[in-house]
């Protein structure tokens, strides 16, 4: 049996208290009722960073724009990321002078009851199951905590907590991203799951989901059933409430029907 879902999706983006926005997002829609949501955070500790990211999410736009079905996923995918890369690469040494410039990366694919998401870096992207009424993180942070736990799980001698007490001002320090000059988006994580009626699908960035409580999507999504297109506007308004120091940005999809046959 399959289910036809139908989807409410509700995105928003806020430069906060930064001088500019360096993140940059969207979601897109084909006639074949297919979904893609690209979500950037623009590498903060490198200037002109929102170069890597509106470019990354222009490209899969374009990309996207011109199917009208996408029938292999992992080969749109590759192809998005590379001209993705090639770009940002040319534009950091044609005006940059060779400059890095970075962005963090979560694409996601939704095509009825099948989630596939790809992730390079710390945004996140979330699945809330109706039916265990729990959430869960389906990205995992490429960060150098994480980095430390797989060296500890394939080498028993590694002290996790040794090293984290000598690096502990840079555990969140990024160890994948998408960067210009360098091979290290070749190496991405990707994630496939099933979704069911009653499912939400919460896609964000650090200075979204820091300031956050999961429950809090639950809660604004239930004040604002009748109009769903303000949710991640509402997110990002109490993120920035509870003092979030970076820039903002977050996709709520939410399956509201389905017609099983």
């Amino acid at each position: 049996m399959n289910s036809n879902f139908l989807f409410n999706y509700s995105i928003a983006t806020n430069r906060g208290i930064r001088s500019i926005n360096e993140d940059a997002s969207w979601i897109g829609l084909n006639k074949n009722n297919q979904y893609l949501i690209v979500v950037c955070d623009g590498i903060g500790s490198q200037d002109d960073s929102q170069i890597a990211s509106f470019i990354t999410v222009d490209v899969f736009r374009e990309n996207f724009e011109r199917h009208s079905k996408i029938f292999n996923i992992d080969r749109f995918f590759n192809k998005c990321l590379k001209s993705s890369y090639n770009k940002i690469t040319s534009v950091a040494n044609k005006k940059l002078n060779g400059r890095k410039i970075g962005t963090t990366l979560v694409v996601t694919f939704v095509d009825n009851n099948k989630v596939v998401t790809y992730n390079l870096g710390d945004s996140r992207l979330y699945h809330f199951s109706l039916v265990s009424n729990s959430w869960i993180q389906i990205t995992r942070d490429h960060n150098l905590y994480n980095h430390f736990i797989d060296l500890a799980e394939k080498d028993k001698t590694i002290n996790v907590n040794e090293l984290c007490m000598q690096y502990r001002n840079q555990l969140l320090a990024l160890t994948k991203c998408l960067e210009s000059g360098t091979n290290a988006h070749i190496d991405y994580d990707k994630f496939v799951f099933k979704i069911e009626l009653g499912d939400i699908l919460f896609q964000a960035t650090d200075g979204v989901y820091h300031y956050l409580k999961l429950a809090d999507v639950n809660n604004i999504m239930k004040n604002n059933t009748n109009n769903f297109s303000t949710i991640a506007k509402s997110l990002i308004q109490m993120a920035i409430q509870n003092k979030s120091n970076d820039n903002l940005t977050c996709v709520v999809m939410e399956t509201v029907n389905g017609d099983v046959k």
